[in-house]
């Protein structure tokens, strides 16, 4: 077991000492579960709302979604064996007596996930106010034993649940209160750690259904799609009948997702808040196989901050004050290292009310902001007066909310998913898993009903959101002459221009308008390339006799024109655009038509054999005994600069392709050495190696910063960026291959790898 000097700081060693007696010591600082009726006193809400309890234990426990349907029903879904693998390799661990203290994230063993697996699954249940109390008190089960459930929505009289591998259909056909039709309308998604799946179906303004993407998964089947669907790594929506499928732009990174009422999207990641999809739905980015896509979703704002007024729960406290942990989640983000005050855990948007509303539940909140429009984007702003505070916070840090939803009477439903602990076991440090527990609480949940005192009537959309969503929604046929002369007016909302530009389709001179009059508004240069597939040269010389606001467009034309590679076209363009941006671009690609010296195709990189890794291992003994020795700083600083900062970058030094490594100064020694001896050990999320053949004939091999439809952006070692079209390229995923080379210990002696990592080490 390895230990360092962190971790023989004197409140670890009364830890360990208590362990080397055969007892796991039990901590007496753990926050206890309190009743329905004594947490509901805890909640802080503005003035002009209240709180009330819908459902609670024993009648509902881990609740991850609620809806109702057009008879006034309440159904719930819940979501059973969350950390349930993560509990059995501790109570394994905990017969050897011993604290786990090495620094380090890791998944529970085989045996404990196989174990966990009889407790993993999903319920529906539909709840009944018998006595008209306004809480629920009975509970028919309308599913059971279904995959974990993350979510329903009703539809076609039933219900949509989001279980994967599968998409359900509910449906009580008789009237009596229970579901006799139970069908599979889709299959074949991706399932992965319980911390995610395919999730949280919504109703779109466009009648479709739309689901968080979940993992990564094969070909979606079901009984009435015409063929086989593959999906990207996208959210998607579906026909409720189950007639189709498809990808749509932007995904959340949690679960959850919201609509304004003019169709704009939201979804969120772990850290932010609110990421605001772009406003190009997917099927018009395919359009133009020759036209790279733009980021499909983005943070909406930079506010990060947090303020719960719950205590943190002592393990996050603990992981905070060890140095080494923290360092080790620090490399990260700070937030992840943090005990509390960012956003950790951000799920379940909801637009209630004119506003957004977020869940926080690691930090116990529910955060809300104001909807801005700024151009074509939407921006998200926090609500004066609570610049420094949250909308919903609670005292119970039993409190956690992961899914919001309107309830019929206009109030917003809190599925409180009510535990101990809410966070993935894996982040919690081992020897803290071991003390507390990872699953306390998993026979309790709650539903909350906020309610707001005044009234307030749902804002339809503007003239220009209604027209917005209904080109959307035609199917791309041919603008109508009364549309088609707003492509001319130089008066326009930013978010019809955007989509008049999209629709218009091959009509050049209504995108020739458009461009002049409208090209500076962010994607405007990408929906017109969505539209001039063919017309790209035509648009670009057009443009550059009277160019007017269409400098970003015409380098977007020059750059698909200098993408296709051929060399006729582009000295066409050149004879006509000779300076600027777009002239560069053109003069570049036309220097790339010239094809490349014949060179022989290098190997494609492959994971280390099991007989490399052995001898590796053999290595590492003689590294740990240079480790001990005087480190020579300025050698490792030479090392790392020569060596590895082309992908990292540490003490002002490198370059970001993979990982920073500025907080590597409090790890472990032992841990950063199997990250240089063993780069494919643990290659971070993130970080897939892609290795991509160009029709010019090029070998590249980089991290995706971005990916669409049509292209993906490699991030190259030095720090350069590429972007390829699919079209033009071979892209493959290396699984289980850094793009850090494997074979260090062998091309450096023990003393320069010990240096390297007493380098990394050192104060900055």
């Amino acid at each position: 077991m390895i230990h360092s000097a962190s971790l023989r700081s004197s409140a670890l060693a009364l830890l360990s000492a208590a362990a080397v007696h055969g007892e796991i010591p039990k901590p007496d600082d753990a926050p206890q579960p309190l009743s329905p009726a004594e947490s509901a006193k805890l909640f802080q809400v503005p003035a002009g709302y209240r709180i009330r309890l819908l459902a609670s234990e024993p009648l509902i426990r881990e609740p991850s979604g609620i809806c109702w349907d057009d008879k006034g029903r309440c159904f719930v879904c819940e979501l059973h064996g969350y950390n349930v693998e993560g509990q059995y390799d501790i109570e394994e661990l905990n017969k050897s007596g011993q604290l786990d203290l090495e620094v380090r994230r890791i998944q529970a063993s085989e045996a404990a996930k196989k174990k966990a697996e009889a407790e993993t699954y999903g319920t529906v249940k539909l709840l009944r106010d018998t006595d008209g109390d306004g809480v629920m008190d009975k509970a028919i089960v309308w599913a059971d034993r279904l995959p974990p459930c993350y979510g329903i929505a009703t539809a076609n009289g039933g219900l949509l649940v989001a279980c994967a591998p599968h998409i359900v259909f509910l449906k009580d056909s008789d009237g009596d209160d229970k579901a006799d039709v139970n069908e599979k309308l889709f299959t074949g998604f991706g399932t992965g750690n319980l911390e995610r799946g395919i999730n949280a179906p919504t109703l779109g303004p466009d009648g479709w259904y739309y689901f968080g993407r979940g993992w990564a998964g094969g070909q979606i089947t079901g009984p009435h799609l015409a063929q086989p669907v593959t999906l990207p790594a996208t959210d998607f929506r579906i026909r409720a009948d189950g007639s189709a499928i498809e990808p749509v732009s932007g995904s959340t990174k949690t679960m959850g997702m919201a609509f304004t009422p003019g169709g704009e999207r939201f979804v969120c990641t772990t850290t932010h808040p609110g990421l605001y999809v772009t406003p190009i739905p997917w099927r018009y980015l395919t359009r133009n196989p020759d036209a790279a896509a733009p980021l499909l979703d983005a943070p909406a704002s930079d506010d990060t901050r947090v303020y719960p007024i719950s205590k943190p729960h002592p393990w996050r406290t603990k992981r905070e004050q060890h140095a080494e942990y923290f360092a080790f989640y620090r490399k990260i983000s700070l937030s992840d290292a943090a005990a509390s005050g960012y956003f950790t855990s951000a799920c379940g948007p909801l637009v209630w009310r004119g506003q957004y509303f977020v869940c926080e539940p690691a930090q116990n909140l529910i955060h809300r902001a104001n909807i801005v429009r700024d151009g074509t984007r939407m921006r998200l702003e926090r609500e004066k007066g609570e610049e420094h505070s949250e909308f919903l916070a609670s005292r119970d840090s039993w409190f956690h909310p992961m899914s919001l939803a309107r309830t019929p009477q206009g109030g917003m439903a809190i599925c409180d998913f009510y535990r101990e602990i809410i966070e993935d076991y894996s982040a919690i440090p081992r020897h803290l898993q071991q003390q507390y527990g990872v699953i306390n609480g998993h026979d309790r949940g709650r539903i909350w009903i906020l309610e707001a005192k005044q009234p307030y009537d749902t804002p339809q959309p503007t003239s220009s959101e209604a027209l917005v969503l209904k080109l959307r929604s035609a199917d791309d046929q041919p603008l109508d002459a009364a549309t088609r002369t707003l492509c001319f007016s130089k008066d326009l909302e930013p978010s019809l221009a955007l989509q008049l530009a999209l629709s218009a389709g091959a009509d050049k001179e209504a995108l020739l308008a458009l461009a002049r009059n409208h090209g500076q508004l962010k994607w405007m240069d990408a929906a017109i390339a969505s539209s001039a597939h063919h017309l790209e040269k035509d648009l670009l010389l057009a443009l550059a006799t009277e160019p007017g606001q269409s400098q970003p467009v015409m380098t977007n034309l020059a750059g698909i024109i200098a993408s296709r590679g051929n060399a006729q076209e582009i000295s066409g363009c050149l004879a006509v655009v000779t300076s600027d941006k777009a002239g560069e671009i053109l003069r570049l690609g036309l220097e790339e038509t010239k094809p490349l010296p014949q060179q022989a195709e290098p190997p494609m990189p492959a994971a280390p054999s099991a007989e490399q890794n052995a001898a590796w291992e053999k290595r590492v003994p003689a590294v740990l005994a240079a480790l001990k020795q005087k480190p020579n700083l300025e050698e490792g600083r030479v090392l790392f600069q020569s060596i590895c900062g082309s992908c990292h970058k540490s003490h002002g030094i490198g370059v970001s392709v993979g990982p920073d490594l500025d907080a590597e100064f409090q790890r472990a020694p032992e841990v950063i050495l199997r990250d240089v001896l063993f780069p494919s050990e643990a290659a971070r999320p993130g970080y897939e190696t892609l290795h991509v053949k160009t029709q010019r004939g090029e070998t590249l091999l980089g991290i995706a910063a971005s990916d669409s439809p049509t292209s993906v952006t490699l991030r190259l070692p030095g720090g350069a960026e590429r972007t390829v079209l699919r079209k033009r390229a071979e892209i493959r995923t290396l699984r289980n291959v850094s793009l850090m080379p494997a074979g260090l210990g062998d091309a450096l002696k023990p003393e320069q790898v010990a240096s390297i990592i007493a380098f990394l080490r050192s104060a900055p």
